[in-house]
């Protein structure tokens, strides 16, 4: 019996000092330090009354003349020239300035590196100049915002860019179980559009600051019910900015989205 004690008390102080030796030979795991950079995330939403836009799911009411309801099932956008704009005025270009939204695809999330500072705006261009409007899309990388293949976003038969593509149904009545086609693309060099929308509303009164090694949050909010203020469906649904009255229903959405202020940059 002590024969067997003293083989299992050998066998137990084995083990014990192999485990203490495993242990001795595991380095330490030491988390990796990462640092923050200083950036903004800009953060794009599309709300009607406030509510957030759904796609194929539920109706909007359309304030016109007579009741209308709108569902939504693709809503994208190609912006060029984005930048922030700092407190003196002075602009920073965020990456390399394209940027392409698709509210659908929830592809509405963007972190750009920026100096830190204090910041009183958003400048952008809804459409691009004439010569990357015009020029080859094929010479975007497969990721860049400009490739008309990631995008479907570019008009191969018309030379051009689709700036915003808005595409739905409408119909007359909650009851009415007909639905008819609704369809909004803004394009060719006519409908290019500049906006500036200042943090806190049209008053320009609000700023946010971005502070170094930190990702700052900044929402952008669309407010799609006001790009249709004044539109009733039954006589105005299609617009693919060609023809004198497509071209005359464009130009209206456009300047409502100025005239009512559809872009906001809440006050942090």
């Amino acid at each position: 019996m002590k024969h067997w004690s003293k083989a299992l008390l050998v066998m137990a102080l084995s083990i014990m000092g192999f485990v203490v030796q495993s242990c001795e030979e595991t380095p330490p795991v030491v988390p990796p330090v990462v640092e923050t950079k200083t950036s903004v995330d800009l953060n794009f939403s599309a709300l009607w009354n406030g509510q957030p836009l759904t796609f194929l799911s539920g109706w909007f009411e359309q304030p016109s003349p007579q009741k209308e309801y709108i569902q939504f099932f693709n809503f994208g956008m190609i912006v060029s020239k984005l930048r922030l704009v700092k407190e003196d005025g002075t602009e920073v270009m965020l990456g390399d300035g394209y940027q392409w939204i698709d509210f659908k695809k929830q592809r509405t999330k963007f972190n750009y590196e920026v100096p830190a500072g204090k910041y009183k705006a958003v400048r952008f261009m809804l459409g691009m100049d004439s010569a990357i409007n015009h020029g080859d899309p094929n010479q975007w990388g497969a990721e860049h915002p400009l490739n008309g293949n990631l995008t479907g976003m570019h008009w191969g038969w018309a030379g051009g860019y689709i700036f915003q593509a808005i595409d739905g149904n409408y119909k007359d009545s909650m009851t009415d179980k007909y639905t008819k086609g609704m369809s909004f693309h803004t394009a060719t060099m006519p409908m290019v559009r500049n906006f500036e929308v200042p943090v806190g509303g049209s008053m320009g009164s609000a700023m946010f600051e971005v502070k170094e090694k930190m990702a700052t949050a900044v929402q952008f909010n669309y407010h799609v019910n006001k790009f249709y203020q004044g539109i009733e469906m039954k006589k105005n649904s299609v617009s693919h900015s060609e023809g004198l009255k497509e071209k005359a229903l464009m130009q209206k959405v456009l300047d409502n989205l100025t005239t009512y202020s559809a872009f906001e940059i809440p006050a942090p």
